[in-house]
């Protein structure tokens, strides 16, 4: 019988969490894990043809003794805590979930950039305790003809541009490929033209040896002191220090952020002090209808093995 492990359900939604082991208890032999410390993850595993993981590390050290380990299922869209190159060198497949939560991040991003541009819940709060309705200083930022650079092309990025087009919005890309094949009205640009020319920079790319630090400060002292910075990918896509620096100095005017670093957020993150950056608890991707996705493709992943037809195969 085909034995898998969980390795971490503790973040997993529990209403779809427990929906979802209980779909994969009808395809095999599953045991689940609240929560796996590094030093326990072998010997849980021994046995285990198929790993399911969300934020536990899984690396060649691993792979190297798993031996019945054929196939890892990351169940999120972002890979960075598996190290695929090496699965692939020891014959292990690696699956992830791209696509499940690309219409929810990409509307969370532009939440997240409006909130930037129109500052709602500001607004809101200020007319509901300090009793104002015509004194508020604000003004809207219209993004309609502005530059919107995006870093990455990928399924959440896509959406995210379809939107800033029926905004009106110019949209030029960044991506980590040579050549893209789209009919969106783009210009793919290298990432210097990004951060010099982008009204608004969003990024939507995997976190890896080539894209950490990516936003750092000679990369943000390019940016125009206007810009307006948005992230709902990875943490470590920005460097924090130099982030904090350039929001306080005014080298940007603002940024929004659904990750961090460190997650959950330390009490003592300097970003936390600033009011022109806006922070939430990394939810871009939780929806109704994205956590049914998530877990459908899951199970998909699973069948897909049995029937030898491996889908969202990473390497």
């Amino acid at each position: 019988m085909l034995k898998m492990v969980l390795l971490d359900t503790e973040k997993l939604p529990s209403k779809q969490g427990s929906e979802l082991q209980e779909r994969l208890y009808q395809l095999g032999e599953l045991t689940s894990y609240v929560n796996t410390n590094p030093d326990e993850l072998v010997e849980r595993c021994r046995d285990a043809e198929i790993i399911l993981v969300n934020k536990n590390l899984l690396t060649a050290e691993h792979f190297k003794v798993l031996k019945q380990l054929k196939y890892v299922i990351v169940m999120a869209t972002g890979y960075d805590n598996v190290d695929a190159a090496a699965a692939r060198d020891y014959g292990i497949k690696v699956s992830n979930l791209p696509t499940y939560s690309a219409t929810t991040v990409a509307q969370h991003t532009w939440a997240l950039l409006l909130e930037l541009t129109n500052q709602v819940g500001k607004i809101s709060e200020i007319v509901k305790k300090e009793k104002k309705w015509t004194a508020i200083k604000h003004r809207h930022l219209e993004v309609a003809d502005l530059t919107l650079g995006v870093f990455g092309f990928g399924n959440i990025a896509q959406k995210m541009i379809k939107i800033a087009l029926a905004f009106g919005m110019k949209v030029i890309v960044s991506g980590t490929r040579s050549h893209y094949e789209t009919e969106l009205p783009v210009q793919f640009v290298d990432r210097e033209t990004l951060f010099k020319n982008s009204d608004v920079i969003s990024l939507h790319c995997s976190l890896n040896d080539t894209t950490a630090n990516i936003i750092n400060a000679t990369n943000l002292g390019m940016m125009k002191p206007t810009c307006l910075l948005v992230n709902t990918s990875r943490g470590g896509l920005i460097q924090e220090v130099a982030l904090y620096e350039a929001l306080v100095h005014q080298k940007i005017q603002g940024a929004a952020l659904d990750v961090l670093n460190q997650e959950p957020v330390t009490p003592d993150n300097p970003l936390l002090t600033l009011e022109n950056c806006i922070i939430s608890p990394h939810n871009a991707w939780m929806s109704e209808a994205s956590l049914q996705r998530w877990q459908n493709q899951i199970v998909a992943c699973v069948k897909g093995y049995l029937a030898d037809e491996l889908i969202n195969v990473i390497i």
